[in-house]
Order: structure tokens, then sequence, then C-alpha cells
């Protein structure tokens, strides 16, 4: 619709309940006058795995993780790695170092972004710039530069002050579409706990910059501003490194940053921290993955047709999922269960225990598990462990931290004390607020689609977001 804007501003790694905490206390002052009072925080999830990068991709397309064939920031093509040390490293993917440009590229064809939908559309710190035009990103030096010191010294005011004034700039032009990334309560998170001061700070550092994009116009005119997070956070007390409890287990195995050995048995791709892929054989390629069956079943040369069950019995390991045919299995210390879409509909299977602490077998719709599920354990999961096995590139095992554990520890520089990337509720649990009253719970694929309705524009059939309702104030 003409002169409608939208801004999408995702403060990575935000909490809904230290953000509620935060609002109830008045110190977002700014936040809840422009989109709190006029609008409001709906209940949400993200996606899986929950971590930064791949869960950016459901706001830009609609499309779960799977769906993009982009199963984790890590992760390994076994149709093409032949374990050759220099012609295959493309095949071993990790979006943390110098391919994290790859992410743009690596999308199934066909999967439009808002960038490439909306030609003045503008970008800011954002790794995900894939249709945006010659001179509409924006803030990408200062994310490389501040960003990259701000890792390892926890220092993201630089980059967050330099984002918001790039934010103020971009609304003066006023595009379609801002998409503005703040990574700070993320980073920070990572060196503290959410509910460290130094992260309560940053969350009131935005807040400010919201007061200084108000100040600037950004609230003006027919203008939707939607606040997301792209996962929550929870402190690490332990480490479980897949790769090291593989190597115990005789399996010589292929991790970042080493990505070449010779003759690996297993390859691991960590994922937040708290998510790792499993690979086994890399290097034999091959066009599909090892079932659960075929590992159980000794099948596997040179696997344990134990692995499933020891790796579900490591300390911090939740659950290790895989695929049967078309089932997902998914194995816990107590007992496994299965997971089947058919067209609309999704039934979850305990085949000995309640693994998900879903209330027993039921068959639901999508829209029906989120709001059975959104409180639980593990918010969407038969959606979500579903969506990411359409994926080719998916592990033939994903393993699944507890509460308290990631999953890596040798190369985790520096050491996370707070984590994300599970499947649990702090995890997959995040903010979405915005200065209209939405209706919830939603997920955050369902922006997509409200961003393009809100501006007018037909949306895409073949998504995975559904339009959430818009509720009346009376």
């Amino acid at each position: 619709m003409a002169g409608r804007r939208v801004t999408l501003l995702l403060l990575d790694g935000a909490r809904p309940d230290v953000f509620a905490h935060l609002a109830a206390a008045g110190d977002l002052p700014y936040i809840s006058r422009y989109l709190l009072d006029p609008g409001g925080a709906v209940p949400a999830t993200t996606v899986f795995p929950s971590t930064t990068g791949v869960a950016y991709l459901p706001l830009l397309t609609g499309c779960y993780p799977g769906t993009c064939d982009v199963p984790g920031i890590r992760w390994l093509d076994t149709s093409r790695y032949a374990g050759r040390w220099w012609r295959d490293r493309n095949h071993v993917r990790s979006y943390c170092g110098y391919q994290g440009g790859m992410l743009n590229s690596d999308l199934r064809p066909g999967i439009a972004s808002l960038f490439d939908l909306l030609p003045d559309a503008v970008g800011l710190c954002t790794p995900f710039n894939r249709g945006l035009r010659a001179g509409h990103e924006r803030a990408a030096q200062a994310r490389k530069l501040w960003g990259g010191l701000a890792h390892y010294t926890a220092g993201y005011g630089v980059l967050e002050r330099a984002v918001g004034r790039a934010l103020c700039r971009a609304v003066a032009v006023r595009p379609s579409f801002i998409f503005a990334v703040f990574p700070g309560v993320d980073g920070v998170t990572h060196f503290h706990d959410p509910w460290h001061a130094d992260v309560l700070d940053t969350y009131r550092e935005f807040d400010a910059i919201v007061g200084r994009y108000a100040a600037a116009g950004g609230f003006d005119d027919d203008h939707l501003t939607l606040l997301v997070s792209d996962h929550g956070l929870s402190r690490v007390d332990r480490h479980t490194d897949i790769a090291i409890e593989l190597e115990r287990m005789g399996l010589p195995t292929l991790r970042h940053p080493l990505i070449w050995r010779r003759s690996p048995a297993a390859a691991t791709m960590v994922s937040g921290n708290a998510s790792c892929q499993v690979y086994l054989r890399p290097g034999d390629l091959r066009s599909r993955r090892f079932s659960v069956g075929e590992i159980e079943a000794g099948a596997v040369p040179g696997i344990p047709a134990d692995l499933v069950a020891r790796l579900a019995a490591l300390p911090g390991v939740a659950l290790v999922v895989g695929a049967d045919g078309d089932d997902v299995t998914v194995v816990a210390r107590e007992g496994r269960a299965t997971i089947r879409q058919d067209g609309d509909t999704i039934r979850y299977a305990p085949v000995r225990g309640d693994v998900l602490g879903l209330g027993g077998p039921a068959t639901r719709g999508e829209r029906e598990w989120l709001a059975h599920s959104l409180e639980g354990r593990y918010p969407d999961a038969p959606v979500q462990l579903g969506q990411l096995f359409r994926s080719a590139r998916t592990g033939d095992l994903v393993v699944i931290g507890e509460l308290g554990t990631d999953l890596r520890l040798d190369w985790e520089i520096p050491e996370h004390r707070s984590g994300h990337g599970s499947l649990i509720g702090d995890h997959m649990r995040c903010l979405a607020a915005a200065n209209i009253p939405l209706a919830g719970p939603l997920r955050t694929v369902d922006l997509f689609p409200l961003i393009l309705d809100w501006l007018g524009l037909d949306i895409p059939a073949a998504i995975d977001g559904a339009l959430p309702a818009v509720e009346a104030r009376t």
C-alpha cells in the first residue's frame, strides 16, 4: 500500500522474560511508549536450530532452515565432500569465519527474500544481504570491524551505536523496509548470563536507540515497527564436547576449525553451541543420510550399533534425533518417539516414554502444536524437528543439549558462559513485539507474510509462515 513502511528491529538473543521484567520495571521507556502501549508483545518461538544467522532466514524468507537448506551455522554436504584437504573445503561450511558470506548463496534455489521482493529495502549490520541493491547495505564495515573485536571483548556498545546512527539516517530516506540487527544482547550474554547487570544495561542502551529512532521519525506515518529476537539464551554450567566424546568411542572425528583429517569416521558441526549435527563416514560420497535403523542394526561400516544410545546417555545431552524413512526418530535416556507429517497434520507417537513431554500420542495441525507446546520443555518440537530433516544437508544425527549444557569445549574461543542453539524453552521462546496489537502465539517465520501484507504485496505460496491476525482494540 502506498506510503506504508516497515522496520524490523532484530535484538539478537533477547529473552522475552528478561525483556518483560525490564519493561515492567520502567527501564524500557521508549519501547514501552512507542511499541508496547499501542501494540504489545506476544508469545513467540524461533526455529531450530535456535542460532544467529540461521534464525534470521525465517524472518527474511518466510521459510524454515530445513526448507532453506541451511540446517545450521556449520554443516557438511555428504553428496559433495570427498575428503580432499583443499578441493573439498567449501563442502564443509561454517558461517562463523571467512565463509560467512556464503549464507547468501546457500539457500535453496527459488526462495525469495524480502530484499529480493522490495527493491528499496535497506539492511543494517546483517550477515544476510542477498538481494540488497548497491548502496542499500549499511553498517557492514562496522559489523566486520567492531563486531569482530566485540566477539573477544564483549564491547558491543560501539557497534550498537553505529547501527543506531545508521538506522536514523535510513529512516530519513523513507524506504519501504528496513532490517536492522543489534547483536549486543547476544554477544554480551555469551560472556555472562541472561540476567547479568551488563546484559540488562545492553537492553537499556538499545531502548535509548529506539528513542532516537522515534525522534528521527521512525514511528511517523503508516509505519509498522517490529521488535523481535532470533533466539533466547541460558547459562552454561557444563560443556559436553561431542567431538571429544566420539574420539573416546574410537571414532576419529572431523570438526572445526580443523576441517580436514585422514579417514574420519564422523564429523561434528556445532550450532549455538547447544546443538550438534553428526555426519557418519564423511568423505564417502552419498546422496542420502544413514537412518537410525541402519545405525542401530550395525549396518554402517565402522560405526558401533549402540552409537545412538551412547550419545543419548552422555551428560548434558537431552535428545538424539535422526530419520527413518518418513519418520523422525527422537531418542532420549528415558525412551524414544517418532514424528511424522502427513499433509497438514503431524503425529507424535511415543514408543517408550513421552520424551518430548507433550502428554502422549497425538495428531495435530502445525498451529495446534505451537499452542500446545509453547510453554513446555521443547516448544514447537514436532514442527521444528520435522522441518530440519527437509534439508539433505542435515546430519545423520542431531544431538540436542539439555538446559545448562553446550556441546563444544575445545576451540570455543572465548568460552561461552551462556549459549543457545537447543530445542529447550529458554532458547526457543523469543521476543516478538510490534506497534500494532498482534494475536499470538506466533513463530518468527510468520513475520515475513505480515510484512508483505502490511505493504500490500502478494504473499508467496510456497512459504512456511502464516499471516498472524491483528487484534482489534476496544
